[in-house]
């Protein structure tokens, strides 16, 4: 079974208004291609495991640098954090009363994720619905990006949306907090995740809801608005990203030769067993390759860093997307089988890319820009 892709799932950084009053978050182009890179590391390691059911590709039998790639889940993860804490921040500065607050930027999160996911989600209930495989009892927690009542977490049907799930959890714990205020909302959000983290410490967290909740995964959307609060505080510092950048990535290539935990198996985050092992060994190597690209900024000019930053635009739909092309991919690939497995994975991250760039341009843009269209703008009815 493939290894859920990440879900990233965490506001574009573009040069977009805030809450429609005119406060601004700068595009940072090698955040953009960072996103990117962690979603092109998971589709591969989808692209190997698929291929794997016909041929083993060489780079299988190489050590973990396959398992290595779903680190990119904990990339987006940190990303998150960085840049929902920075969109919350700006929030405190508009006239607005708390509960408006709260729910316009738990609207523009819901118009964000939801649309494509659907969409795309409708593919594997088709299919399952046409294989008599289709459980209709976990359709609206797939639907809804709910947690189940059950221990382990099922997973939705499009099953890389088991890192949305945790996601829309940390969306809420924002909007839950700016009900209450904006003065310290960041501050105030990392102190709920980690009261929860904590209460699952001692009353244990492997158990239904909780296992979403208290799950020290979250703890990695943590690190990213620490991320946050110290670039607002501080601005670039280069000398300090690289530092960080060199310290996030050494340990993170460190483990595609060391690592005997199966950290990358999305069932042991969902049971919670190798959740805190994850947060170590990836989370936080994660965390500080995104602080040092965040306290570096570098500014991208070349044709080559032009288009990553495309496919970090697109990454939501590169990994949405993955999951079909694999299933499209699986069925002709006795046809391709003659390219040898190493080329049909490569091919097959090529095609998720290509279909995601398509995906976000004709799809996801245009509901996006459609849907926030029309909330700003609301139809107004003229009296009879």
């Amino acid at each position: 079974m493939p290894i859920p892709a990440p879900s990233v799932l965490e506001e574009t950084i573009s040069s977009a208004r805030i809450a429609g009053r005119g406060f601004l978050i700068k595009k940072n182009d090698s955040i953009q291609i960072l996103r990117a890179i962690a979603a092109l590391l998971v589709v591969h390691v989808h692209a190997v495991s698929n291929v794997s059911f016909h041929a083993i590709p060489k780079e299988a039998r190489f050590f973990h640098v396959v398992d290595v790639g779903s680190c990119g889940v904990d990339i987006f993860f940190a990303i998150s954090g960085f840049i929902l804490s920075t969109v919350a921040m700006n929030i405190r500065h508009s006239s607005f009363g708390s509960a408006h607050k709260a729910l316009d930027f738990l609207f523009r999160r819901l118009i964000r994720i939801f649309p494509i996911y659907w969409i795309l989600s409708s593919f594997f209930v088709l299919i399952d619905y046409k294989q008599h495989h289709l459980d209709h009892s976990s359709l609206l927690n797939s639907y809804l990006l709910l947690p189940s009542m059950h221990f382990p977490m099922r997973g939705p049907i499009l099953v890389v949306g088991w890192t949305l799930i945790f996601e829309m959890f940390f969306y809420y714990v924002i909007t839950l907090n700016l009900f209450f205020s904006t003065r310290h909302i960041i501050k105030s959000t990392i102190l709920t995740i980690l009261a929860l983290v904590a209460l699952g410490q001692i009353v244990g967290f492997q158990r239904p809801v909780l296992i979403l909740i208290a799950n020290p995964i979250n703890l990695e959307f943590v690190l990213g608005c620490a991320i946050g609060i110290l670039f607002a505080r501080h601005g670039k510092r280069h000398a300090l990203g690289t530092a960080l950048l060199l310290a996030g990535v050494i340990p993170l290539v460190c483990t595609a030769f060391f690592n005997k935990y199966n950290i990358a198996d999305a069932k042991n985050i969902a049971n919670g067993s190798l959740s805190w092992f994850r947060f170590l060994m990836w989370g936080v190597p994660a965390a500080m390759v995104t602080a040092g690209l965040v306290f570096r900024s570098p500014q991208i000019k070349s044709g080559l860093g032009r288009f990553g930053v495309q496919l970090g635009d697109a990454s939501y739909s590169i990994y949405l997307i993955s999951l079909p092309v694999f299933y499209v991919y699986h069925r002709i690939y006795p046809y391709l089988a003659r390219l040898g497995p190493g080329a049909n994975v490569f091919l097959m991250v090529v095609c998720s890319a290509v279909a995601g760039l398509l995906c976000y341009r004709f799809l996801e843009k245009p509901i996006l820009r459609f849907l926030t269209a029309k909330y700003h703008h609301p139809a107004v009815q003229s009296a009879p």
